[in-house]
């Protein structure tokens, strides 16, 4: 597990993923407070990825 930041984001994007789909679910079935605590964690997952992208670390090691 030489490359941390690889499992780090796709940590982020699950997140962002299942919650988003859990907004979609409770929004269908009439849940609108799940719904808006589920939106909140799509929120977070958003800043988590978007922060986890500026690292320098981010993508990669560093080149040469």
């Amino acid at each position: 597990m030489g490359r941390p930041w690889v499992w780090e984001n796709a940590a982020y994007w699950l997140l962002y993923v299942v919650a988003l789909g859990a907004v979609l679910w409770h929004w269908a079935h009439g849940n609108p407070v799940l719904a808006v605590l589920c939106l909140a964690g799509v929120v977070v997952s958003m800043r988590l990825i978007t922060r986890s992208a500026r690292r320098e670390d981010a993508v990669g090691p560093p080149g040469p």
